[in-house]
């Protein structure tokens, strides 16, 4: 009846992210998941350049010493 609330810290696919250094940067979660370890990652590309990827744990994510979510 009622869906899922969405934790303030939960990250999901179209999230969208700055770096804390270049905030004229923006990042889109694109995917989940990493094939290396155990630790929840995230893909993320650029945003107007769908080649520029990285992968990012989830805590780099919500460290707000390092990305904000806009």
């Amino acid at each position: 009846m009622f869906g899922k609330l969405k934790s303030a810290n939960e990250i999901n696919i179209g999230d969208r992210f700055v770096k804390s250094d270049d905030p004229n940067t923006v990042w889109i979660v694109t995917g989940e998941g990493s094939d290396v370890t155990s630790i929840p990652h995230f893909q993320v590309c650029k945003e107007g350049h769908q080649t520029r990827k990285r992968t990012l744990s989830e805590s780099t994510l919500q460290d707000r010493n390092f990305y904000h979510r806009v």
